[in-house]
């Protein structure tokens, strides 16, 4: 039975010949979720913050707060490889 071009690509995609980093699912932490909803609050203030009277630095130093925990998060996470 012969392949398809499409069938062939699929395969070529799914293989596991070990030359390749496997990533896997990982759990995400406390750090992860609080650094994710700290930047997307961060996104809120920047567009709030002519009509709530803030300063421009609140939204930048949210966001920069919420990437750092993001990356902490990040790299604490530990890869699961039980695909």
């Amino acid at each position: 039975m012969r392949m398809g071009r499409w069938s062939k690509l699929r395969a070529w995609i799914n293989r596991d010949d070990g030359r390749f980093y496997r990533v896997g699912n990982t759990s995400l932490g406390p750090l992860s979720i609080t650094g994710s909803l700290v930047i997307v609050a961060s996104l809120v203030l920047s567009q709030l913050h002519r009509h709530a009277d803030l300063h421009v630095a609140w939204p930048i130093a949210v966001g920069i707060v919420g990437v750092a925990l993001w990356f902490l998060g990040g790299s604490r996470d530990e890869p699961h490889d039980d695909i």
